[in-house]
């Protein structure tokens, strides 16, 4: 590395998993471009990791230990005001980086120095390092030029990994080191965790203001997905509305999509009903959920003319609505159309035609006689346990990682933990995969560690037509 300041500081982020950090390392170190600053910032991890660190030879290291307690954002906020190169990644100690990665990223924004920040298609492996599906398609690279990120997030869920990320520092927005490197959270926020992710989209969106970003098709990065990823969220739905009233407020400073607002207004919306339908644990929707969601009903029926894309955005909401309601709708959605939006909302839209052309349509007609359980407690969860309710299905047991979740019901439903499968669910039974985003492979990797019986597992999309 030169004794200049260098193109890339590379910042490797742990706590506590010296069994993964030592891989990760390697990877890093193993890089076809080898320019960079290693820095590599433990919050006080007990398990070794300070003593293994401290025997590395490589004159690209630079180990910051941090106090104990200290957060995640915090860690991860320090590392672009640490670092010294021109460019940062800020990567995290259980996944992998292929061994090109460092270098396809360093060249491709070389070649474009219009686009500001770059991040990678990936591949999924498991907590033991085993892919989960056998090939993982690549894509043409994209770039999204001012503004067109965020709609495009909107319409597909382009959700970039984080270990993956590369940008230019100076881009780095005014206000992260007043808003993270400090002793409390925001007074906004009474919990921080409330908040939890939400920048591994509001980063890229607040630099595609006025810079281009891309993507590359390549996947380049091996995400680990594991359990313990999953226990620590404070709120389902809090995240989402933050994350939407952020992207709004960016919105509104771009000219071109200023107009599309409502959108964002729209999806902090249909957080704002699932926060109250999944927290309504008693069998009856309260009388209160009751007046939300049709508040918030009215204001999507009221816009669907003039706002066709919110409409699509607060579909779980009309679905709700007609799932809790005995008044026929006079909306028509078969006029409109999903096209290039994401799998889940074609299945939302697909869900509510069917609903609207006949209210005793049940898409989970399938599985009568059997016993089911479902796999997650957010808003999907909510609409197929109604529609199971409305058609006298057995609905045995919501499962779900967050820790925060467990011991609790929804719409009387006991929540578990997925432990509690390898003692209850039986072969006849059916598991169904309550998740938007489509990442059915690796949810039916975890769900596998814990059954014991041969039950079939289904996602709820495979039951829309």
């Amino acid at each position: 590395m030169s004794s200049l300041a260098p193109p890339l500081t590379v910042a490797l982020l742990t706590y506590n998993r010296l069994h993964y950090l030592k891989e990760a390392i390697a990877a890093i170190l193993a890089q076809t471009y080898g320019d960079f600053e290693f820095l590599i910032l433990d919050n006080h991890s007990v398990d070794g990791t300070s003593d293994f660190l401290m025997s590395l030879n490589d004159p690209r290291i630079r180990y910051v230990r941090n106090a104990p307690n200290t957060s995640v954002q915090f860690n991860c906020i320090s590392a672009y005001h640490i670092a010294s190169g021109r460019r940062v990644i800020a990567t995290h100690d259980d996944d992998i980086m292929e061994k090109h990665m460092l270098e396809n990223q360093m060249n491709f924004l070389d070649n474009n120095p219009d686009v500001g920040l770059v991040w990678t298609n990936i591949t999924d492996i498991d907590q033991d390092g085993k892919q989960l599906t056998k090939k993982q398609e690549s894509f043409e690279d994209r770039i999204f030029k001012p503004g067109e990120y965020l709609l495009g997030f909107l319409r597909e869920r382009l959700w970039p990994m984080p270990s993956g990320v590369m940008f230019n520092r100076a881009l780095l927005p005014k206000g992260y080191s007043e808003s993270y490197l400090r002793t409390r959270p925001p007074r906004r926020l009474k919990n921080p965790m409330d908040a939890a992710g939400i920048e591994d989209i509001l980063l890229p969106a607040r630099i595609n203001q006025k810079n281009s970003i891309a993507v590359l098709g390549k996947p380049l990065l091996r995400r680990r997905l594991h359990t313990n990823q999953f226990t620590h969220a404070a709120s389902l739905s809090r995240p989402g509305v933050y994350l939407y009233r952020g992207l709004r407020k960016i919105a509104r400073r771009i000219p071109e999509i200023k107009a599309e607002t409502f959108q964002f207004d729209a999806h902090a919306l249909r957080f704002d009903i699932q926060d109250a339908i999944t927290s309504n644990e008693g069998e009856t929707i309260s009388k209160n959920t009751s007046r939300k969601i049709e508040t918030a009903f009215t204001k999507l029926a009221e816009n669907i003319h003039s706002s066709p894309e919110a409409f699509l955005a607060g579909l779980p909401v009309i679905l709700l609505r007609m799932l809790i309601s005995t008044v026929k709708t006079d909306i028509e959605p078969q006029k409109f159309s999903a096209e290039n939006h994401h799998n889940c909302t074609k299945k939302l839209l697909a869900w509510t035609i069917a609903k609207t052309k006949n209210l005793s349509e049940c898409v989970l007609d399938p599985l009568e006689g059997k016993r089911i359980i479902i796999f997650g407690s957010a808003f999907i969860a909510a609409l197929l346990i109604l529609e199971a309710k409305r058609h006298n299905l057995q609905v045995v047991a919501c499962i779900d990682s967050n820790s925060n979740r467990q011991g609790k019901r929804l719409l009387g439903i006991p929540i578990q933990a997925p432990t509690w499968m390898s003692e209850h669910v039986l072969p006849e039974d059916i598991i169904i995969i309550s998740s938007e985003r489509d990442h059915e492979h690796y949810i039916e990797a975890i769900i596998r560690q814990h059954l014991r019986s041969n039950a079939e597992i289904i996602s709820w999309k495979n039951l829309i037509q």
